[in-house]
């Protein structure tokens, strides 16, 4: 387990006494993520902003050298994030945003970010992005990589909170226009392991 933190809400209803573990994920909590996946798909309006990512993607994730965080109540998977290095697109990106060789392999990619609808208004979203920016720093990374909608503004507010910066706009393969944001990790900037109040 990498912390605990506190939680404000349930069914968008105030509550007391609700924890949950933040924790690095493994093949056997596989399952857990689909079950999530399939309950946050059925909340969003626009289904082209989360791609499902099947057994074989997540297992290539840990695979290569990348890492998925989860947020567990008791046995329910609440939600999670991974990081991966960069492939695809996301390579290419970097290459435009004029990175070196040794700066993109030292880059890791945040992304495939889900919330139980449950459990929304926590600040999860936020809580899994600084434990992937605290767990790259730990794995010697130098910058961090994501991308949102650019409609989903909520997102893009807490992604630049925690530092990231603006370097493209892209259109992805279903018309959605993204903004692309990088942030170079400071080694000096890890944070204690805590509960969040």
């Amino acid at each position: 387990m990498i912390k605990t933190v506190k939680l404000s809400k349930f069914n968008g209803e105030l509550c007391e006494n609700l924890y949950a573990n933040v924790l690095l994920m493994n093949a056997s909590n596989f399952n857990d993520i689909t079950v999530l996946f399939n309950n946050v798909i059925s909340s969003i309006s626009n289904k082209n902003w989360l791609k499902f990512r099947d057994i074989d993607y997540l297992q290539n994730i840990l695979h290569n050298g990348g890492f998925i965080v989860g947020c567990y109540v008791e046995d329910t998977l609440i939600a999670c994030a991974l990081c991966e290095p960069p492939s695809g697109d996301y390579l290419n990106n970097l290459y435009d945003i004029g990175m070196s060789e040794d700066e993109i392999n030292s880059t890791y990619v945040s992304g495939y970010v889900m919330v139980d609808p449950l459990y929304r208004g926590n600040s999860l979203h936020k809580i899994l992005l600084e434990t992937r920016i605290e767990e790259s720093i730990a794995r010697g990374k130098s910058h961090i990589l994501t991308a949102v909608a650019a409609e989903n503004i909520f997102s893009l507010r807490t992604i630049l909170s925690l530092g990231f910066e603006m370097q493209l706009q892209r259109e992805n393969q279903y018309g959605i226009n993204r903004y692309i944001l990088l942030k170079k990790l400071d080694s000096t900037s890890s944070k204690d392991k805590e509960i969040i109040a």
